[in-house]
C-alpha cells in the first residue's frame, strides 16, 4: 500500500478539475499526493497506510503513531495504552505494524486537508503574493487530529 492508494491520481485530478486524459503533470501530482499525505502524517502521527516501524527509547518506548495494528517484536512487550500514546516499559526497542488498514478509516478532514494542500501547491505556488503554502483550514484539521501537544 502507498499514499496513492489513499488518494488516487484520478481523485486528485478530479479535485483539481483536470481532465484525466491530460497526463503531462501526473508525476508532479503524484509527488504532491505523497508530500501532502506525508506532511499530515508527520504532524498528526496518524499513519495513512500499514507499515512496520521500529521505535527506540532509553529504558522505555513511547509510541505516538496510531493505529497500532500488531507488535512484530517477539516476545511481545507489555503495553500501557494512554489516550494519546502507548508506552512499552522496560524495553529499548519495539517493532510495530502501524497504520490504517483501510483508507476509509482515515478521518475525512485529513483527506480533505491533503487535497487542499495539493490544490494550493498546484495552482498557487508561483504567485508572489502567497506567503504560505499550507492553508489555515489544513492547519486546523491537523491540530484537531494531533496525537501530541
Amino acid at each position: 500500500m502507498a499514499y496513492i492508494d489513499v488518494i488516487s491520481l484520478e481523485r486528485a485530478k478530479d479535485y483539481l478539475r483536470i481532465d484525466t486524459t491530460l497526463t503531462d503533470d501526473d508525476a508532479e501530482i503524484t509527488a504532491m499526493i505523497n508530500g501532502a499525505c506525508s506532511y499530515i502524517e508527520k504532524r498528526t502521527n496518524l499513519i495513512f497506510y500499514p507499515r512496520n516501524k521500529t521505535y527506540k527509547g532509553a529504558c522505555q518506548v513511547k509510541v505516538y503513531d496510531y493505529p497500532i495494528n500488531s507488535i512484530v517484536t517477539d516476545p511481545a512487550p507489555f503495553a500501557y495504552e494512554q489516550p494519546m500514546f502507548t508506552i512499552y516499559p522496560d524495553v529499548k526497542t519495539v517493532e510495530l505494524n502501524v497504520g490504517f488498514t483501510e483508507p476509509i478509516d482515515i478521518p475525512d478532514e485529513l483527506i480533505q486537508a491533503c487535497l487542499q494542500m495539493i490544490k494550493v501547491w498546484y495552482y498557487e505556488s508561483e504567485k508572489q503574493v502567497n506567503t504560505t503554502l499550507i492553508p489555515e483550514s489544513v492547519k486546523e484539521a491537523i491540530d484537531l487530529n494531533r496525537r501530541f501537544i
